[in-house]
């Protein structure tokens, strides 16, 4: 009977005592072994880090509060109301008299993805992009240092938490290439890289969709996709001091889209283009290329400025697009048919030279 009595008490103590979700803090779409000391307030996760926050009587409430898909080392202190995250917040809320605080619930943005990478770590993005067990990766805000190219041809979907803070570093002659077809790629920057007819984003498969992109320093092309690259969709992403061209397409495929996408000078002097045999475009921009678009067709609402050649060379099917010479660019159009609506001025010499089938035609004031 005692001893029936002693493990009754033992149970009671256990349902008792509180218990915290465990979470993912490394990132890996895992759930890690952890502890929480409070005599101390160690946290030790197993084969990854030690790390001291909190004091003895807060509870440990892991979760991810800044969004970047990794769980948090936080603590609710009932005494004041504190709820801290290590190095994201400390905010007093709630009544310690009437209110139930809702404590470790360990997930986070992470559970949307098979695996978030360790923010600031080359190797593991490469590992994570290269993987072939993740089909989905998310890429928290940090600079990025691959040894490498980064090949994906697994993964179906990849997502920075922008491009304004996810940058990736590509060692000389290294570019990210994605080779799963029907691959998704979103809110990332990739610096220096590139390869001739390669660029630093190279596209090989059908349905690839790049979003929300960017391509800086790169040696050759900014984004380059292939014949196999059918149902390429290219939006709102943009290139800025590539060697030579910022998009390269293929003529043959047809049902390209290129949406949003924009291009800035990088090499002066240079036959460098903006947009070079591509096909469906859709408000794009280019600022200061020798050629603005070069084999281009279906080019709706664009725009090329300050190009120093021209504009648009060799392009069929342009509707409301606008060419602004400023001064320096040769010709505004050349060689263009099926031309809608377009306006070129400001140029050196000539506005549509060797063009034919206008309609609704804006000349504007070239010399």
């Amino acid at each position: 009977m005692r001893a029936l009595t002693a493990v009754l008490t033992v149970v009671s103590i256990l349902l008792a005592a509180p218990r915290t979700p465990a979470a993912d803090f490394d990132g890996d779409g895992r759930d890690d072994i952890a502890v929480f000391r409070p005599a101390t307030g160690l946290w030790s996760v197993r084969g990854f880090t030690r790390v001291y926050f909190g004091s003895n009587g807060d509870t440990p409430s892991p979760g991810d509060y800044n969004g970047d898909g990794i769980a948090d080392f936080a603590v609710h202190r009932s005494g004041s109301n504190l709820w801290a995250a290590r190095g994201v917040t400390r905010v007093y809320y709630g009544n310690a008299a009437t209110d139930v605080a809702l404590t470790g619930g360990g997930g986070g943005g992470q559970r949307l993805f098979d695996y978030s990478v360790r923010p600031g770590d080359g190797t593991d993005l490469e590992e994570a992009l290269e993987s072939d067990e993740y089909d989905s990766v998310f890429v928290p805000a940090g600079s990025y240092n691959p040894t490498g190219s980064l090949t994906v041809d697994h993964v179906t979907r990849i997502v920075g938490e922008s491009k304004e803070a996810v940058s990736i570093y590509l060692p000389g002659n290294s570019y990210l290439a994605v080779a799963s077809p029907g691959c998704t790629v979103e809110g990332l920057t990739l610096v220096n890289g590139g390869f001739t007819n390669i660029g630093n984003c190279y596209i090989g498969v059908a349905n690839v969709t790049v979003r929300d992109c960017r391509s800086r320093y790169s040696v050759a092309e900014g984004f380059l996709y292939t014949a196999a690259a059918s149902g390429v969709t290219l939006d709102n992403c943009n290139v800025a001091y590539a060697g030579t061209k910022g998009f390269a397409g293929n003529a043959s495929v047809k049902d390209s889209k290129l949406i949003n996408c924009s291009v800035a000078d990088t090499s002066p002097g240079t036959n460098d283009y903006g947009f070079e045999y591509c096909n469906n475009l859709v408000n794009c921009y280019v600022n200061g290329e020798d050629y603005g678009y070069r084999y281009c067709n279906n080019v709706v609402a664009s725009t090329a400025y300050a190009c120093r050649t021209m504009g648009f060379y060799h392009c069929n099917r342009l509707s409301s697009c606008y060419v602004d010479g400023n001064g320096v660019t040769l010709y505004g159009m050349q060689y263009c048919n099926n031309l809608a609506a377009t306006t070129v001025e400001n140029c050196d010499v000539d506005t549509y030279q060797l063009c034919n089938h206008f309609s609704v035609q804006t000349w504007g004031s070239c010399d």
